[in-house]
């Protein structure tokens, strides 16, 4: 039997976006984390398998030529003992170098909980990442678009206002804010030994690839997305988890369903 794993919580976090509207050229700026072996964790015993490879596969589609070409200078990866709260929190200042018409990423893999992720050096008591100190990394940041993604246990307890209170209407309007959770507040996310990763990176990673493309115009669309990482999830559930319990994907924020994601050759 394939061995599978539940994630407390693994944000695989802040993706690869393109705003394609009027041609306006943008930068994108990344900070992509995955924690597989933590410091007071042991493997079985709080550990997890993929978190790491999952962070790191989703790095190298950032930067590849033939992925999303992101410069290397503008994505931070933070993996396993480089993963500590402080320096999470000193990457997440990134965002606030970008533009009007940049994109920000957030990509967590690792455990978590209801309200927090944890940090490599994390008992699962304390210290924390608090959801509140990675929105407040959204809010400082002038990107019309913002991206979280989440392979996680409990990762539906994620939200994510879409402006300060003090931010105009106008920006308001021109601010897209995508919020992709692999699971229910109340449910498990899962890594299957036979994908070698989380089932919802697994499935997000081929999406963006073009698998995704439902109309074949070489563009991936919010709700192209959300449709195939869901129903492809769900089913995989639903086959291979012993207790044939359904991962349920869930998307929300501030944004049309038509919004393109990701571009392909």
């Amino acid at each position: 039997m394939n061995a599978y794993f539940s994630k407390t919580f693994i944000l695989t976090a802040l993706t690869f976006l393109g705003l394609f509207a009027a041609g306006r050229a943008q930068t994108t700026y990344a900070v992509v984390v995955g924690i597989s072996n933590y410091q007071k964790f042991q493997p079985g015993k709080g550990d997890l398998i993929f978190a790491g490879r999952d962070a790191e596969l989703f790095y190298r589609y950032l930067t590849d030529p033939r992925g999303r070409n992101v410069p290397r200078k503008n994505v931070v990866l933070l993996t396993e003992a480089q993963a500590t709260k402080t320096n999470i929190l000193k990457a997440l200042e990134l965002f606030a170098e970008a533009k009007p018409e940049d994109q920000v990423i957030f990509f967590f893999s690792g455990h978590g909980n209801a309200g927090v992720f944890l940090p490599y050096e994390s008992s699962g008591i304390k210290p924390l990442l608090t959801h509140e100190e990675v929105k407040l990394a959204f809010r400082k940041s002038h990107a019309r678009l913002k991206l979280c993604l989440a392979d996680a246990c409990k990762s539906g307890t994620l939200e994510i206002q879409s402006l300060p209170p003090s931010e105009s209407l106008q920006e308001l309007s021109n601010t897209n804010i995508i919020v992709f959770l692999s699971s229910l507040s109340n449910q498990l996310s899962v890594e299957y030994g036979r994908l070698g990763q989380g089932v919802f990176t697994y499935y997000l990673l081929k999406a963006l690839r073009g698998e995704a493309d439902r109309d074949n115009d070489k563009s991936i669309t919010a709700f192209e997305l959300y449709q195939y990482v869901s129903r492809n999830v769900r089913n995989y559930s639903k086959q291979f988890n012993p207790e044939h319990t359904e991962q349920i994907p869930t998307m929300y924020g501030k944004f049309p369903k038509d919004l393109p994601l990701a571009a392909y050759p």
